[in-house]
């Protein structure tokens, strides 16, 4: 079932308050938590910059078009939280052809070893293939000795979105391959450790794991002794 996520009701009350506060937009922060369907709204701004009704009636078009563009169509399909920043321009219309994406899954507590976990995100792996070009990184965070989380960073061109989903295509099992071998790859030599972060760049729609960026994580108790790493 789809969901529509920014209804008019709502683009209107964000369009009024903007209005009432005379802000002059310069980026948009789209936060959406799938498990309880909230949708958080940033209008980031100068507050008393007078605008034209015009102004304000490209704000109220620019919102529809993002939910019925990408957000809506994005959030159902991929069943994930989203966070997204968005360019305003001067004349209220948004740079759509280039947003910042970030989307990110917690694994469950019970997907603990390898082969559970490249079943748990294949699926999820197979629904972000068809939007590799916009990849530009993974990163994969352990917490308490196993992976618990996994964010996907993308350039996203929210105009092609829906041509995108109303392709029928079949998934690259190449690239689906190469994915898990990657994640396969990661997992085995971060064994053993009980916070830490691993970011992998994208690069022409592959995970490149020649150079990756690593973080250590290190907690002292109040005696300066250390508990994990």
């Amino acid at each position: 079932m789809i969901i529509q996520r920014l209804g008019e009701k709502q683009i209107l009350e964000i369009k009024q308050e903007i209005k009432k506060k005379q802000i002059g937009l310069n980026k948009l922060h789209i936060n959406f938590r799938f498990v309880k369907g909230e949708l958080y709204i940033n209008a980031m701004g100068v507050e008393g910059i007078p605008q034209t009704e015009e102004y304000y009636e490209s704000i109220e078009d620019n919102l529809t078009y993002v939910d019925l563009a990408w957000l809506t169509p994005l959030s159902n399909h991929l069943n994930v939280n989203l966070d997204a920043s968005i360019a305003v321009n001067p004349d209220g219309s948004f740079e759509h052809n280039s947003i910042d994406l970030e989307l990110h899954t917690a694994l469950p507590s019970e997907v603990q070893d390898n082969h559970r976990i490249l079943s748990y995100v294949t699926p999820l792996f197979k629904k972000l293939i068809p939007f590799r070009a916009f990849l530009t990184q993974i990163e994969f965070g352990w917490h308490n000795y196993r992976l618990s989380n996994i964010r996907f960073k993308l350039n996203l061109d929210g105009k092609k979105v829906n041509t995108i989903l109303s392709n029928e295509q079949t998934v690259n099992t190449q690239v689906l391959g190469q994915w898990l071998s990657s994640l396969s790859q990661v997992l085995d030599y971060n064994q053993g450790r009980y916070k830490h972060l691993v970011d992998l760049p994208i690069i022409n729609g592959r995970i490149s794991t020649a150079t990756f960026e690593t973080g250590l994580c290190f907690r002292f108790d109040g005696k300066g002794k250390r508990r994990w790493s």
